[in-house]
């Protein structure tokens, strides 16, 4: 069941990008571009239920990822989505 009394911070990928999380949405993981004074996605999945695709996911959008930063972009997703 998801966290939703915990206030939920972006998480950080790149100076630019972060992964923002929806609980309760369909697609409960959200990644975001900012630019200047504006941000857009930049892709979305539903993590809760396809976790195990999060790797591929990632790693589409930024190849130069390594599987440490993947694991540990996944603890970080874990504390609010189990």
């Amino acid at each position: 069941m998801p966290i939703t009394d915990t206030h939920i911070e972006a998480i950080p990928i790149t100076t630019d990008t972060y992964i923002v999380l929806h609980p309760e949405a369909s697609y409960d993981l959200e990644v975001r571009r900012q630019q200047a004074d504006t941000s857009y996605t930049i892709g979305k999945m539903n993590y809760k239920y396809h976790h195990d695709t999060f790797a591929s996911f990632v790693f589409k959008i930024f190849p130069e990822i390594t599987l440490l930063d993947i694991h540990n972009l996944q603890k970080a997703i874990n504390h609010y989505i189990p």
